[in-house]
């Protein structure tokens, strides 16, 4: 009998579109997909090589269960100049991203344990939650994007154990600012609570500034952060990341990644100690989403029934449908008539019901080939501005 965690688990509709995807560009359809998660270019070529060497020359093995020191080191002292504080290298282990998502939910969750997400937030924020034996709980986001910081202290019970933010936030492109986090900090130290900060998006940020909730006094204790090298530098396919821990956990979480994965994949850590070393990657890609952003919200904003919002990071949008037409109905439409794969909003939590994700880390050529489809579709329904 299927173990009853294991039985509810929702697939994550963003893999399960990109699997959809491969599959029709292999039965050589023209599809063009808006739902992709990760950068379009190819890993560095430093990077590449670096890594090929290290392999070549017997970097092939085991490494310690937390990672190699070298890079271990280097996290460490990487995060200790961005918050101005003493960031322990024994708190790093290094961890596929998603995995470390996981290690942190799952060290301090106990069954029936409420965690706050917010509303809308990564696909699998809600299913890790599950899977530790915790209960999701949303709390809602104001128009711009950003988190409800008033209706985030009602959420909090005696039965809440962690907060989780992302910033630069999938799906919406939210930035956070010092005051929000200030605020988050203040939430999190007044009920004893931990904070999971995503920040996998660190480096795509459009306006505003990358700001680790790390830095605030008294957050080392109740704090875990998740970065990794899959969007800042291409890596999707090296699975490769980091953790950083409370003190107290480090030790516990070290045990546990020994009985799961042993370690991270030794040549993937390799290439992660070069990546970190290649600063200029991520800001010419970073101008590249930029204007890649600046073309799809010019080309929608024709669609009076699309309610836009240009993002501050990341490389979604997260459009709002005003014709009456859910994200699942958009989505399945767009597929069906014009060859093109968006991702729900609903998938994103409930406020999503009526938003599709739309991705722009893909080719300007598909880019520019995907947006006109797109007007193409409300053409036909009648719902695009004359005016423009």
């Amino acid at each position: 009998m299927v173990s009853s965690r294991f039985r509810n688990i929702t697939p994550s509709s963003t893999v399960s579109l990109n699997n959809l995807f491969n599959q029709m560009k292999k039965a050589g359809e023209d599809v063009i997909s808006f739902a992709a998660g990760e950068p379009d270019p190819t890993t560095p070529m430093d990077v590449l090589e670096y890594a090929f060497e290290r392999a070549k020359n017997g970097g092939t093995h085991y490494t310690p269960s937390s990672g190699i020191p070298e890079l271990r080191k280097e996290i460490s002292l990487k995060y200790s100049k961005m918050t101005n504080s003493d960031i322990k290298q024994e708190n790093v282990i290094i961890t596929p991203a998603k995995f470390a998502l996981n290690l942190a939910i799952g060290s301090v969750t106990e069954e029936g344990d409420e965690i706050l997400i917010q509303d809308p937030s990564f696909v699998s924020y809600h299913e890790m939650i599950k899977i530790a034996g915790g209960i999701p709980r949303y709390f809602p986001s104001l128009e711009d994007g950003s988190p409800n910081i008033e209706k985030l202290q009602e959420n909090v019970t005696s039965k809440t154990r962690m907060i989780i933010i992302n910033s630069p936030s999938n799906p919406n492109g939210w930035v956070a600012t010092d005051k929000q986090l200030r605020a988050i900090a203040d939430i999190a130290t007044d009920h004893d609570l931990y904070i999971l900060s995503d920040e996998i998006y660190e480096k795509i940020i459009f306006e505003g500034e990358h700001i680790s909730i790390l830095k605030y006094p008294g957050m080392s204790e109740r704090t875990f952060v998740v970065n990794g090298f899959s969007k800042s530098h291409a890596m999707t396919g090296w699975r490769i990341g980091y953790l950083i821990s409370p003190s107290s956990l480090s030790g516990y979480i070290d045990s546990y990644q020994q009985h799961t994965i042993t370690c991270a994949s030794s040549v993937s850590q390799y290439a992660a100690l070069r990546a970190l070393k290649n600063e200029d990657f991520p800001k010419h890609m970073n101008l590249m989403f930029k204007e890649r952003r600046d073309i799809l919200y010019d080309k929608l904003s024709r669609i009076e029934q699309l309610k836009l919002t240009k993002p501050k990071g990341t490389f979604y949008m997260f459009p709002r449908i005003l014709n009456g037409l859910t994200g699942e109905e958009l989505s399945d439409r767009l597929l069906k008539e014009k060859k093109i794969l968006v991702t729900p909003g609903s998938q994103f939590g409930p406020s999503g019901k009526n938003s599709i994700r739309l991705s722009f880390a893909l080719s300007k050529e598909d880019l520019l080939r995907g947006a006109e489809r797109i007007i193409e579709f409300f053409e036909s329904e009648k719902v695009i501005s004359s005016s423009f």
